[in-house]
C-alpha cells in the first residue's frame, strides 16, 4: 500500500483539482477539454488500485431512495417552471432532431456522471479525507472544487449548477458510501439537464 505524505496530498490535490482546471481556462494546454477528464481518471483509478483501499459498500445500492427521489422530482419541477416562465427554450428538447445530443444524453452515465463521481467522491474523499478536521470542511472544499473543475466551460450556468449538484452528490456519498448510488443520482440530472431546454448551454460546453 502506497502511503503519501500530508504534504504531498495537499500538493497532488491543488496540482489536479486548481492548477489543471486554470491552465485549460486560460487556453494553455492545446487539448480537447474531455481529455483532463480522461486522464485523471486513469490518475485516480491507479491511485485507487495501489493504495489497496478496499470499499465494500462501493456497488452498494442501499440508500433512502425515498429522499433521494423525491428531492430529484422537487429540483426537476423548480426547473422546469423557470425555464417555462424565464427562459426563450422550451421546457424539453427535441432529442431525435439533434443525433449528437441523444447520444451523448445515452452515454452520460458511462462517459460523465461515473468518471465525474469516482474522481471527485470516491477518489477524493478515500485521499483527502483525513487532511480535514470533519465533513463540513470535506463537503466545503469538495463541492467548491467540483465547479471550479468546471470553469474551463467558462459558463456560469455550468458553474452554479454544478455547485448545486456538488454538494447533493457528496452529501449523498457521505451517507451511503456507494459509488453506484451517487453516479445513479447524478445521472438522474444530467439526462434530464441534457433533455431540458438548458441543453443548449451544456452541450455547447462539450
Amino acid at each position: 500500500m502506497i502511503r503519501a505524505s500530508p504534504r504531498f496530498l495537499v500538493i497532488e490535490l491543488v496540482t489536479l483539482f486548481v492548477v489543471f482546471p486554470l491552465l485549460y481556462f486560460f487556453e494553455l494546454i492545446p487539448l480537447h477539454k474531455i481529455i483532463p477528464l480522461v486522464l485523471l481518471f486513469g490518475y485516480c483509478v491507479t491511485v485507487l488500485i495501489l493504495q489497496k483501499k478496499a470499499n465494500p459498500r462501493r456497488f452498494d445500492m442501499r440508500a433512502n431512495w425515498k429522499n433521494i427521489l423525491s428531492r430529484f422530482i422537487i429540483i426537476i419541477l423548480l426547473i422546469s417552471i423557470w425555464i417555462r416562465y424565464f427562459s426563450s427554450q422550451p421546457v424539453f428538447t427535441d432529442l431525435m432532431a439533434n443525433k449528437q445530443l441523444l447520444f451523448m444524453t445515452l452515454i452520460y452515465p458511462f462517459a460523465s456522471a461515473f468518471p465525474q463521481e469516482l474522481i471527485f467522491r470516491e477518489f477524493f474523499i478515500q485521499r483527502y479525507g483525513l487532511l480535514f478536521k470533519n465533513d463540513k470542511y470535506l463537503i466545503v472544499i469538495n463541492n467548491v472544487l467540483f465547479a471550479f473543475a468546471h470553469i474551463y466551460f467558462a459558463n456560469w450556468t455550468i458553474i452554479l449548477f454544478t455547485l448545486a449538484g456538488g454538494l447533493i452528490f457528496v452529501t449523498t456519498y457521505l451517507k451511503t458510501r456507494s459509488l453506484l448510488v451517487v453516479t445513479i443520482e447524478h445521472t438522474l440530472f444530467g439526462i434530464f439537464i441534457l433533455s431540458s431546454g438548458l441543453s443548449d448551454q451544456f452541450y455547447k460546453a462539450f
